[in-house]
């Protein structure tokens, strides 16, 4: 009966804190009360809050940061969940990177083209300035290549979709997670060059052109891992 009461109280918790996230009365990276000061105001033992916060941290709507500087922050990471499940899937040898292409294709081409449609000014400013590369990144495969990832993002974003964004989201953890070792400089130049042509599809407001250049660039990105990558 013990177990099933505080179960019941960590679920209350849980929904309290995420109801408060979700309708922003606690905004992203603010810092929630401490561990005590949450069972005080909740009126329940620290194991409870312990039970509710790990359960928040799995769903992505707090991080737990350590040390002088840590504390309990409010997160909209909504894609965890999804993404800790990708990366079981990886772990267990489930996936291919055919797998990874085909729905890099289904999402990555559809967000291209809603992209040219849906995209305002501020976010063409800011795919734009991922485009932008410091000279001394010019040869930094991984700093590249984790720019690429806030471009894809940034695009999926300015379709204004927001379960695309969250399916991007996991969907780059996943790739992250698959080809980790993967550094290629002259890739990554190639892959420059690429972008600037979607992006200004996407500034046309062409979203056929868009998402075409988006599909060739995946493909092309595919046959080239293959021949690369064991």
């Amino acid at each position: 009966m013990r177990a099933k009461k505080m179960k019941r109280l960590s679920e209350k918790i849980v929904d309290d804190i995420k109801i408060k996230i979700l309708k922003g009365e606690y905004q992203t990276g603010e810092r929630l009360l401490a561990e005590l000061d949450l069972a005080k105001y909740h009126d329940v033992s620290r194991s409870v809050i312990r039970e509710s916060l790990r359960n928040l941290e799995s769903l992505g709507l707090v991080k737990i940061k350590k040390g002088p500087k840590g504390g309990i922050f409010a997160s909209k990471s909504y894609h965890k969940p999804i993404s800790d499940s990708l990366k079981g899937l990886v772990d267990a040898d489930k996936v291919t990177k055919d797998n990874v292409f085909d729905i890099r294709l289904l999402l990555e081409t559809h967000a291209a083209s809603q992209a040219a449609v849906n995209a305002d000014i501020a976010d063409i400013k800011y795919l734009k300035s991922l485009l932008v590369i410091p000279g001394e990144r010019r040869k930094d495969a991984k700093w590249l290549q984790a720019n690429r990832s806030k471009l894809h993002l940034g695009l999926a974003r300015a379709s204004k979709n927001p379960v695309l964004e969250v399916l991007m989201e996991s969907l780059i953890e996943l790739l992250r997670e698959y080809f980790k070792d993967f550094h290629d400089v002259d890739f990554e130049q190639e892959s420059l060059i690429s972008h600037k042509m979607i992006i200004k599809s996407i500034e046309k407001k062409n979203p056929e052109k868009a998402g075409s250049l988006m599909k060739d660039y995946i493909i092309g990105m595919r046959d080239f891992i293959n021949r690369n990558m064991p």
